[in-house]
């Protein structure tokens, strides 16, 4: 942020010096309603910036050289940058002056409005109009407050005859809503304060359905819809109409893999309710994501819809360019890449795959859910049996006991089996030098374990197995053995993984690696720390110490048992090593000690009823 800025930030003050010597920025327009005290880009008082491969790529569609183009509310720099260098003529309408004088000076090609949305020039029209953020913070706090409903209308008055309108709107029924942890946050986000979220409102559209006839009363037709996933304001994965909540389509298993990688990243360690992964899940075998995604992105035209490309699944990446597209035709798996890597990646000894593939059938099943339905249901011989499967096709693809390609960094996840046997499903990276194929299977099984337990998942073996020994037996089961040394290298590789995928620093990979390798049956979630989950741990260590008090109890009762037994023995033969008037003897004794212990009992018990009919 420029000094001119944070110059007008209130922890900072006015810094009116600054404000005076500032030069002027000839591209900046105030168009009434803007808010001088506040800044859309703060991380720490609004929500995130719209930015992300696949919605790079679908707005670059619609733009280009001589076109015009309306950026509505905030957005990350690099949207806007990418949508100037198209060669289209670029308006950005923020309602913070602050961002506003910021956007001008950095983007002197960008023609920036700084105001509220029902301030826009009525005869102004635009071939394209993006709202990638929503509406919600196109109000402004120094002017009328506009419900959701009129400020849609309003974008869509915006848009040129044959022009495209790309919308993205929040779903309150959202996953991203059902496992939000954030208490006080509408007190803690001042953004909510300006952008306050009516739930309530009957007018704001709470379906994608409801949203296409609120865009056809304005005058324009949704010619594509997708369910953007895992989040709202970096949407990884889009899902088209072929494929949304089509419970027999081809894709589905890719699906639910690209699924559990997305939010396996957005949710790394953000505290949540519960896993979304379990909820979105349950979601896909329902054919109900389109309830529970987080948001719709719909590109509507004022017109006909022809020209409007359609997808059934957009895949990208949270920054960057790398995109995409998993398609079926007649039966037919494609994966084609619509925006490749801006160039060659390399990091943490691992280098980024820029051309995913996907097998070519269209009936099959991923690994790790087999295995997991397998394991709920205790059938260890389909366990055996899936597990050989993978072992057989995994030590196939090695050379010399060695692995390279994405196939050995694949976890049982990234496995697709058909009727032609296992796959490789689309991955992101690979290793530069080959892995052992050891190496690989200890990782991809030891990963199947920590999930077991640290997601309560059900399966046939004791509670108190640690992810080490459910990988000792697991591998045991195909006749292969592991010891820590073997342990300690596959986690070393997953660490590996990891760094690459969230740029982890040397300390962040240490604790990791400590972290994973204490996994036991009280571990918490490991990427995604579930309110649930954590419950569910809480409840497994006590578990196990209430498991360890009764294995002590039932050892010191065998212990007195066994001492008991003993004693009786030895009696016996003391009895039988003495002569007949020593055995006479010895029975008296144990007579007398009998009588006078049942007599002081029965004395005892005397005088406690005497001391209770007196009381």
């Amino acid at each position: 942020m420029s000094e001119r800025s944070a110059a007008l930030l209130p922890d900072q003050g006015t810094d009116f010096a600054a404000a005076l010597t500032a030069p002027p920025v000839n591209n900046l327009r105030r168009i009434g309603g803007e808010m001088f005290n506040w800044s859309d880009r703060d991380p720490q008082r609004s929500e995130a910036l719209p930015r992300g491969a696949v919605l790079r790529h679908l707005i670059g569609r619609y733009a280009g050289p001589g076109r015009t183009v309306l950026v509505a509310g905030p957005h990350a720099d690099e949207v806007v940058v990418a949508l100037a260098d198209s060669g289209a003529s670029v308006t950005w309408l923020l309602r913070s002056l602050v961002d506003a004088e910021d956007a001008a000076r950095n983007h002197s090609q960008v023609t920036v409005l700084s105001g509220a949305a029902v301030k826009l020039d009525a005869g102004e029209r635009f071939d394209l109009v993006v709202a990638a953020d929503g509406v919600e913070r196109l109000n402004s706090s120094e002017g009328e407050q506009v419900s959701p409903a009129h400020l849609i209308d309003r974008l869509a008055e915006a848009v040129r005859p044959d022009g495209v309108l790309l919308l993205v709107h929040d779903n309150h029924l959202g996953v991203h809503h059902t496992v939000r942890l954030e208490p006080g946050a509408r007190e803690r986000l001042d953004s909510d304060w300006y952008s306050p979220e009516d739930e309530h409102d009957p007018q704001r559209p709470a379906s994608q359905e409801q949203l296409a006839a609120r865009l056809a009363e304005s005058g324009l037709t949704v010619g594509a819809s997708y369910a953007v996933f895992p989040d709202p304001s970096v949407p990884t994965v889009l899902v088209g109409d072929g494929l949304l909540d089509q419970v027999s389509s081809p894709l589905r298993p890719r699906l639910g893999t690209a699924l559990s990688q997305a939010f396996t990243a957005a949710y790394r360690g953000r505290p949540v309710l519960s896993d979304p992964r379990r909820l979105v899940g349950r979601a896909l075998r329902a054919g109900a994501e389109s309830a529970l995604a987080p948001a719709w992105l719909v590109i509507a035209r004022a017109g006909a819809t022809s020209g409007i490309d359609r997808h059934e699944l957009l895949v990208g990446d949270p920054s960057g360019t790398f995109a995409y597209e998993v398609s079926s035709v007649a039966g037919d798996v494609r994966t084609t890449v619509l925006e490749p890597l801006s160039g060659p990646l390399e990091r943490a000894g691992l280098r980024r795959v820029s051309d995913p593939s996907a097998p070519g059938a269209d009936a099959g099943y991923v690994v790790e859910e087999r295995l997991l339905h397998l394991a709920a249901t205790n059938d260890l011989r389909g366990l055996r049996v899936e597990l050989a499967q993978y072992d057989s096709w995994l030590r196939a693809q090695a050379q010399d006991g060695l692995l390279a390609g994405p196939v050995a960094l694949a976890g049982l996840a990234d496995v697709f089996v058909t009727e032609q046997g296992p796959s490789l499903l689309p991955t992101r990276w690979e290793p530069i030098e080959p892995v052992s194929v050891e190496t690989a299977e200890v990782r991809a099984v030891w990963q199947f374990a920590v999930q077991l337990i640290t997601s309560g998942q059900p399966h046939p073996w004791q509670i108190t197995s640690s992810a080490v020994d459910l990988t000792a037996i697991m591998l045991g089961m195909v006749g292969r053995g592991v010891d820590a040394d073997r342990v300690r290298a596959a986690v070393e590789l997953h660490v590996q993984l990891e760094a690459a995928d969230f740029d982890l620093s040397l300390a962040d990979q240490h604790d990791r690696r400590l972290q994973l390798l204490a996994v036991t049956p009280g571990t918490a979630s490991v990427d995604v720390p579930g309110f649930r989950e954590l419950t569910e741990a809480l409840w497994r260590q006590r578990y196990e110490a209430s498991h360890l008090l009764a294995m002590m109890d039932w050892t010191e009762q065998m212990i007195k048992s066994r001492d008991l037994a003993v004693s009786k023995m030895d009696w016996e033969v003391q009895f039988y090593k003495k002569t007949w008037p020593g055995r006479v003897l010895m029975v008296a004794r144990s007579g007398y000690r009998v009588i006078m212990r049942d007599g002081r009992k029965f004395m005892r018990s005397r005088r406690a009823r005497k001391n209770a009919t007196k009381a």
